[in-house]
Protein backbone atom coordinates (compact mmCIF):
# COMPACT_ATOMS: atom_id res chain seq x y z
CA UNK A 1 0.00 0.00 0.00
CA UNK A 2 2.82 2.42 0.80
CA UNK A 3 4.44 1.69 -2.56
CA UNK A 4 1.14 2.49 -4.28
CA UNK A 5 0.73 5.66 -2.22
CA UNK A 6 4.21 6.78 -3.22
CA UNK A 7 3.40 6.31 -6.90
CA UNK A 8 -0.09 7.84 -6.81
CA UNK A 9 0.54 10.79 -4.48
CA UNK A 10 1.88 12.95 -7.33
CA UNK A 11 -1.45 12.83 -9.14
CA UNK A 12 -4.06 13.71 -6.54
CA UNK A 13 -5.40 13.72 -3.01
CA UNK A 14 -6.14 10.47 -1.19
CA UNK A 15 -9.61 9.71 0.14
CA UNK A 16 -10.24 7.03 2.78
CA UNK A 17 -13.24 5.50 4.50
CA UNK A 18 -13.28 6.08 8.24
CA UNK A 19 -14.35 2.45 8.61
CA UNK A 20 -13.41 -0.35 6.19
CA UNK A 21 -16.89 -1.06 4.83
CA UNK A 22 -16.73 0.01 1.20
CA UNK A 23 -14.96 -3.02 -0.34
CA UNK A 24 -12.49 -0.47 -1.69
CA UNK A 25 -9.16 0.26 -0.06
CA UNK A 26 -8.39 3.81 -1.08
CA UNK A 27 -9.69 6.64 -3.24
CA UNK A 28 -7.81 9.24 -5.26
CA UNK A 29 -9.19 12.63 -6.30
CA UNK A 30 -7.02 13.48 -9.31
CA UNK A 31 -5.60 16.97 -9.83
CA UNK A 32 -4.44 19.08 -12.76
CA UNK A 33 -0.99 20.66 -12.55
CA UNK A 34 -1.09 24.37 -13.44
CA UNK A 35 1.69 26.48 -14.94
CA UNK A 36 1.72 28.54 -11.77
CA UNK A 37 2.84 25.47 -9.86
CA UNK A 38 -0.53 25.15 -8.13
CA UNK A 39 -3.04 22.36 -8.61
CA UNK A 40 -6.72 22.28 -9.54
CA UNK A 41 -8.97 19.47 -8.37
CA UNK A 42 -10.53 17.63 -11.30
CA UNK A 43 -13.90 15.88 -11.35
CA UNK A 44 -12.07 12.53 -11.38
CA UNK A 45 -12.61 10.68 -8.11
CA UNK A 46 -11.80 7.00 -8.47
CA UNK A 47 -11.39 4.09 -6.08
CA UNK A 48 -8.80 1.33 -5.89
CA UNK A 49 -9.08 -2.17 -4.48
CA UNK A 50 -5.63 -3.52 -3.67
CA UNK A 51 -4.58 -7.16 -4.01
CA UNK A 52 -1.21 -8.86 -4.13
CA UNK A 53 0.43 -12.10 -5.23
CA UNK A 54 3.49 -13.14 -3.23
CA UNK A 55 6.60 -14.43 -4.98
CA UNK A 56 6.20 -17.71 -3.07
CA UNK A 57 2.91 -18.13 -4.97
CA UNK A 58 4.06 -16.77 -8.35
CA UNK A 59 7.78 -16.84 -9.13
CA UNK A 60 9.40 -14.40 -11.53
CA UNK A 61 10.05 -17.17 -14.08
CA UNK A 62 6.47 -18.38 -14.01
CA UNK A 63 5.19 -14.80 -14.26
CA UNK A 64 7.29 -14.19 -17.37
CA UNK A 65 5.73 -17.22 -19.06
CA UNK A 66 2.17 -16.00 -18.58
CA UNK A 67 0.24 -13.54 -20.74
CA UNK A 68 -2.22 -12.75 -17.97
CA UNK A 69 -2.79 -13.44 -14.31
CA UNK A 70 -6.03 -14.55 -12.65
CA UNK A 71 -7.33 -13.72 -9.21
CA UNK A 72 -10.41 -14.86 -7.31
CA UNK A 73 -12.73 -12.12 -6.02
CA UNK A 74 -15.94 -12.18 -4.02
CA UNK A 75 -19.03 -11.98 -6.21
CA UNK A 76 -20.62 -9.65 -3.66
CA UNK A 77 -17.79 -7.18 -4.19
CA UNK A 78 -18.07 -7.45 -7.98
CA UNK A 79 -21.80 -6.73 -7.72
CA UNK A 80 -21.14 -3.70 -5.51
CA UNK A 81 -18.48 -2.21 -7.83
CA UNK A 82 -20.71 -2.80 -10.86
CA UNK A 83 -23.52 -0.69 -9.37
CA UNK A 84 -21.42 2.29 -8.23
CA UNK A 85 -21.57 5.64 -10.08
CA UNK A 86 -17.80 6.10 -9.76
CA UNK A 87 -15.26 3.62 -11.18
CA UNK A 88 -13.28 1.16 -9.10
CA UNK A 89 -9.88 -0.06 -10.30
CA UNK A 90 -8.45 -3.39 -9.22
CA UNK A 91 -4.71 -3.07 -8.56
CA UNK A 92 -2.67 -6.26 -8.16
CA UNK A 93 0.91 -6.11 -6.90
CA UNK A 94 3.16 -8.83 -8.34
CA UNK A 95 5.89 -9.21 -5.74
CA UNK A 96 8.27 -11.27 -7.89
CA UNK A 97 8.22 -8.65 -10.68
CA UNK A 98 7.88 -5.66 -8.32
CA UNK A 99 5.12 -4.12 -10.43
CA UNK A 100 1.44 -3.28 -10.24
CA UNK A 101 -1.19 -4.41 -12.73
CA UNK A 102 -4.42 -2.43 -13.02
CA UNK A 103 -7.85 -2.92 -14.54
CA UNK A 104 -11.10 -0.97 -14.44
CA UNK A 105 -13.01 -3.66 -12.58
CA UNK A 106 -16.36 -1.95 -13.08
CA UNK A 107 -15.83 -1.95 -16.85
CA UNK A 108 -14.54 -5.55 -16.73
CA UNK A 109 -17.69 -6.76 -14.94
CA UNK A 110 -19.91 -4.84 -17.36
CA UNK A 111 -18.24 -6.40 -20.40
CA UNK A 112 -18.02 -9.95 -19.02
CA UNK A 113 -21.31 -10.36 -17.12
CA UNK A 114 -23.34 -7.15 -17.40
CA UNK A 115 -26.46 -7.27 -15.19
CA UNK A 116 -25.93 -11.03 -15.06
CA UNK A 117 -23.41 -10.44 -12.27
CA UNK A 118 -26.36 -9.60 -9.99
CA UNK A 119 -27.75 -13.13 -10.43
CA UNK A 120 -24.44 -15.01 -10.35
CA UNK A 121 -25.06 -17.82 -7.87
CA UNK A 122 -21.55 -18.43 -6.50
CA UNK A 123 -19.35 -16.96 -3.80
CA UNK A 124 -16.27 -16.10 -5.91
CA UNK A 125 -15.41 -15.48 -9.56
CA UNK A 126 -12.15 -15.37 -11.49
CA UNK A 127 -10.91 -12.08 -12.94
CA UNK A 128 -8.06 -12.05 -15.47
CA UNK A 129 -5.66 -9.15 -16.07
CA UNK A 130 -3.29 -8.94 -19.05
CA UNK A 131 0.33 -8.27 -18.13
CA UNK A 132 0.40 -5.24 -20.43
CA UNK A 133 -1.92 -3.40 -18.04
CA UNK A 134 0.91 -2.01 -15.94
CA UNK A 135 0.18 0.78 -13.47
CA UNK A 136 2.46 3.75 -14.11
CA UNK A 137 2.34 7.52 -14.52
CA UNK A 138 0.59 7.22 -17.89
CA UNK A 139 -2.24 5.26 -16.24
CA UNK A 140 -3.20 8.19 -14.03
CA UNK A 141 -3.05 10.56 -17.03
CA UNK A 142 -5.40 8.28 -18.97
CA UNK A 143 -7.86 8.11 -16.07
CA UNK A 144 -7.75 11.91 -15.81
CA UNK A 145 -8.28 12.29 -19.56
CA UNK A 146 -11.28 9.97 -19.52
CA UNK A 147 -12.92 12.06 -16.82
CA UNK A 148 -11.98 15.35 -18.49
CA UNK A 149 -13.83 14.27 -21.62
CA UNK A 150 -16.99 13.61 -19.61
CA UNK A 151 -16.66 16.94 -17.78
CA UNK A 152 -16.03 18.94 -20.96
CA UNK A 153 -18.96 17.30 -22.74
CA UNK A 154 -21.25 18.38 -19.93
CA UNK A 155 -19.81 21.91 -19.93
CA UNK A 156 -19.95 22.42 -23.71
CA UNK A 157 -22.76 20.17 -24.94
CA UNK A 158 -20.57 19.21 -27.91
CA UNK A 159 -20.24 15.83 -29.62
CA UNK A 160 -17.62 13.27 -28.60
CA UNK A 161 -15.33 13.77 -31.59
CA UNK A 162 -15.07 17.56 -31.16
CA UNK A 163 -14.41 17.10 -27.44
CA UNK A 164 -11.68 14.55 -28.15
CA UNK A 165 -9.98 16.86 -30.67
CA UNK A 166 -10.29 19.82 -28.32
CA UNK A 167 -8.73 17.86 -25.44
CA UNK A 168 -5.81 16.71 -27.55
CA UNK A 169 -5.01 20.00 -29.29
CA UNK A 170 -6.51 22.94 -27.40
CA UNK A 171 -3.13 24.68 -27.07
CA UNK A 172 -2.50 24.38 -30.81
CA UNK A 173 -6.01 25.51 -31.69
CA UNK A 174 -5.58 28.57 -29.47
CA UNK A 175 -2.39 29.46 -31.37
CA UNK A 176 -4.21 29.26 -34.71
CA UNK A 177 -7.29 31.10 -33.44
CA UNK A 178 -5.27 34.03 -32.09
CA UNK A 179 -2.86 34.26 -35.05
CA UNK A 180 -4.22 37.56 -36.43
CA UNK A 181 -4.17 39.44 -33.12
CA UNK A 182 -0.71 38.09 -32.29
CA UNK A 183 0.49 38.91 -35.85
CA UNK A 184 1.91 35.47 -36.58
CA UNK A 185 1.64 33.01 -39.46
CA UNK A 186 1.68 29.22 -39.50
CA UNK A 187 2.97 26.52 -41.78
CA UNK A 188 3.18 22.75 -41.86
CA UNK A 189 6.28 20.88 -43.01
CA UNK A 190 5.79 17.19 -43.82
CA UNK A 191 8.55 14.63 -44.31
CA UNK A 192 7.13 11.64 -46.17
CA UNK A 193 9.84 9.12 -45.26
CA UNK A 194 10.81 6.63 -47.95
CA UNK A 195 13.47 4.89 -45.86
CA UNK A 196 11.42 4.64 -42.64
CA UNK A 197 7.93 3.38 -41.85
CA UNK A 198 6.63 6.70 -40.55
CA UNK A 199 5.49 10.17 -41.52
CA UNK A 200 6.91 13.16 -39.70
CA UNK A 201 5.46 16.65 -39.59
CA UNK A 202 6.25 19.98 -38.00
CA UNK A 203 3.63 22.60 -37.15
CA UNK A 204 5.43 25.92 -36.98
CA UNK A 205 4.79 29.57 -36.16
CA UNK A 206 6.65 32.81 -36.86
CA UNK A 207 6.37 36.53 -36.43
CA UNK A 208 7.50 38.86 -39.21
CA UNK A 209 11.29 38.99 -39.61
CA UNK A 210 11.79 36.12 -37.14
CA UNK A 211 12.68 32.45 -37.62
CA UNK A 212 10.14 29.64 -37.60
CA UNK A 213 9.58 27.98 -34.22
CA UNK A 214 8.08 24.50 -33.90
CA UNK A 215 4.88 24.23 -31.88
CA UNK A 216 4.55 20.49 -32.49
CA UNK A 217 6.63 17.72 -33.99
CA UNK A 218 4.46 14.72 -34.86
CA UNK A 219 5.68 11.22 -35.74
CA UNK A 220 3.16 8.62 -36.88
CA UNK A 221 3.70 5.03 -37.91
CA UNK A 222 2.58 4.35 -41.49
CA UNK A 223 1.44 7.93 -42.11
CA UNK A 224 1.72 9.53 -45.55
CA UNK A 225 0.93 12.99 -46.87
CA UNK A 226 -2.65 12.01 -47.79
CA UNK A 227 -3.57 11.39 -44.13
CA UNK A 228 -3.05 14.96 -42.94
CA UNK A 229 -6.74 15.85 -42.99
CA UNK A 230 -7.61 12.81 -40.88
CA UNK A 231 -4.94 13.70 -38.33
CA UNK A 232 -5.90 17.39 -38.18
CA UNK A 233 -9.55 17.70 -39.26
CA UNK A 234 -9.80 21.27 -37.92
CA UNK A 235 -7.15 22.67 -40.30
CA UNK A 236 -7.29 23.97 -43.86
CA UNK A 237 -4.17 23.18 -45.86
CA UNK A 238 -3.27 25.47 -48.77
CA UNK A 239 -0.23 25.99 -50.95
CA UNK A 240 2.50 28.55 -50.33
CA UNK A 241 2.47 30.04 -53.79
CA UNK A 242 5.73 31.94 -53.26
CA UNK A 243 7.47 28.63 -52.58
CA UNK A 244 5.78 26.92 -55.51
CA UNK A 245 6.92 29.70 -57.85
CA UNK A 246 10.51 29.71 -56.60
CA UNK A 247 11.52 26.08 -56.23
CA UNK A 248 15.16 25.10 -56.59
CA UNK A 249 16.77 25.82 -60.01
CA UNK A 250 17.98 22.21 -60.05
CA UNK A 251 14.61 20.96 -61.30
CA UNK A 252 14.27 20.77 -65.05
CA UNK A 253 11.27 21.78 -67.10
CA UNK A 254 9.70 18.35 -66.57
CA UNK A 255 9.91 18.80 -62.81
CA UNK A 256 12.08 15.68 -62.48
CA UNK A 257 12.59 15.03 -58.75
CA UNK A 258 9.29 16.66 -57.75
CA UNK A 259 6.18 14.88 -56.49
CA UNK A 260 2.96 16.81 -56.94
CA UNK A 261 0.00 16.22 -54.64
CA UNK A 262 -3.45 17.80 -54.60
CA UNK A 263 -4.72 19.16 -51.30
CA UNK A 264 -8.39 18.77 -50.29
CA UNK A 265 -9.09 22.36 -51.44
CA UNK A 266 -7.61 21.64 -54.89
CA UNK A 267 -4.25 23.38 -54.41
CA UNK A 268 -1.15 21.67 -55.81
CA UNK A 269 1.84 21.25 -53.49
CA UNK A 270 5.28 20.12 -54.63
CA UNK A 271 7.26 17.52 -52.72
CA UNK A 272 11.03 17.66 -53.11
CA UNK A 273 13.05 14.44 -53.04
CA UNK A 274 15.63 14.57 -50.23
CA UNK A 275 18.21 12.13 -51.64
CA UNK A 276 15.72 9.28 -51.56
CA UNK A 277 15.37 9.47 -47.77
CA UNK A 278 12.14 11.41 -47.62
CA UNK A 279 9.97 13.75 -49.70
CA UNK A 280 9.76 17.28 -48.32
CA UNK A 281 6.42 19.14 -48.45
CA UNK A 282 5.64 22.60 -47.14
CA UNK A 283 2.24 24.30 -46.99
CA UNK A 284 0.31 27.01 -45.17
CA UNK A 285 -2.33 26.18 -42.57
CA UNK A 286 -5.20 27.89 -40.78
CA UNK A 287 -8.38 26.92 -38.97
CA UNK A 288 -11.24 25.68 -41.12
CA UNK A 289 -14.92 25.93 -40.14
CA UNK A 290 -14.59 22.98 -37.76
CA UNK A 291 -11.51 24.60 -36.25
CA UNK A 292 -13.30 27.92 -35.74
CA UNK A 293 -16.07 26.12 -33.84
CA UNK A 294 -13.57 24.26 -31.66
CA UNK A 295 -11.67 27.52 -31.02
CA UNK A 296 -14.88 28.92 -29.50
CA UNK A 297 -14.97 25.84 -27.28
CA UNK A 298 -11.37 26.46 -26.24
CA UNK A 299 -12.22 30.05 -25.24
CA UNK A 300 -15.21 28.82 -23.22
CA UNK A 301 -13.11 26.20 -21.43
CA UNK A 302 -10.48 28.81 -20.58
CA UNK A 303 -13.12 31.20 -19.24
CA UNK A 304 -14.70 28.45 -17.13
CA UNK A 305 -11.26 27.60 -15.77
CA UNK A 306 -11.11 24.02 -17.03
CA UNK A 307 -7.95 24.59 -19.11
CA UNK A 308 -4.84 26.74 -18.93
CA UNK A 309 -3.26 27.84 -22.20
CA UNK A 310 0.48 27.36 -22.67
CA UNK A 311 1.55 30.20 -24.99
CA UNK A 312 5.17 29.12 -25.42
CA UNK A 313 4.37 25.54 -26.29
CA UNK A 314 6.70 23.05 -27.96
CA UNK A 315 5.76 19.40 -27.88
CA UNK A 316 6.55 16.04 -29.40
CA UNK A 317 3.82 13.56 -30.39
CA UNK A 318 4.53 9.98 -31.39
CA UNK A 319 1.69 7.75 -32.61
CA UNK A 320 2.04 4.01 -33.20
CA UNK A 321 -0.12 0.95 -32.44
CA UNK A 322 2.23 -0.17 -29.67
CA UNK A 323 1.89 3.17 -27.85
CA UNK A 324 -1.66 2.39 -26.79
CA UNK A 325 -2.09 1.60 -23.11
CA UNK A 326 -5.12 -0.11 -21.60
CA UNK A 327 -6.70 0.65 -18.24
Amino acid sequence: MEKFRSLASEFGEFVNYEHDRGARDIGLHLTHKLNSGKERLSSALCWFQMKGIMKSTLSENNYKKQEKISIQLKVGHLQYWYLQPMPTYLVVYIESADEFLIINIQKYVTEKWGRGILKLNQKTASVSIEKERILNEQTFKLILKENDLKEWKKALGADDEDIRICHRDYDLIWHFGTAIERKVEHRLVFWDWQSKTRGQLFIQEKMENEDWSTLREHWQYGMDIHQLQNAYPYLEFFSNQDREDNLSWEYDEDDYGLTKITLPNGDLVSGEDAAGEYIYYEMNIKLNDIGEQIFEMVKDLENIGLIEITENTSEMVSVAPWHGQKI
